[in-house]
């Protein structure tokens, strides 16, 4: 039974993966304090993820028009890997109990506007949460 336009087949399957190791990094920052330690954790977590992503792109037969997807995965991909972590560790972070402050650390000599970084990053979730839905809804499956 066809339902009109798909957009055959979109790597749902690697976009799921990239929102779960957003889930996982942002577990592993909120429960983690060394910064040493998460930047290991969070290299071996994206490399399985990179592992399993390579798979299925070269599993699967190419889509119609594979620069739009391409594209599509890489920028709604890291839009929601950065959504995904922040509000898995913002969740996390309440929940343990940590206090905020008006600017916050991401790494060594890199500070953000609080309220700046998560308006930002609810945009990104939003994005990769809309487009989720619509490959759902117009898919060929």
């Amino acid at each position: 039974m066809s339902r009109g336009f798909c957009t055959l087949y979109e790597y749902r399957t690697a976009y799921a993966l990239i929102g779960f190791t957003g889930f996982v990094t942002g577990l592993i920052d909120a429960l983690v304090d060394d910064f040493t330690v998460k930047a290991f954790l969070w290299a071996f977590v994206l490399w399985l993820a990179l592992i399993a992503t390579a798979y299925e792109l070269t599993i699967m037969p190419a889509p119609p028009k594979p620069f739009v997807q391409s594209i599509l995965l890489i920028t709604l991909g890291t839009a929601g890997m950065l959504g995904i972590h922040h509000f898995t560790w913002l969740g996390v972070s309440i929940l343990i109990g940590r206090r905020f402050d008006n600017v916050l650390w991401l790494a060594p000599n890199i500070y953000v506007d609080f309220k700046l970084y998560t308006t930002v990053t609810a945009y990104m979730f939003i994005a990769y949460m809309a487009y989720l839905i619509y490959i759902n809804i117009k898919s060929c499956d």
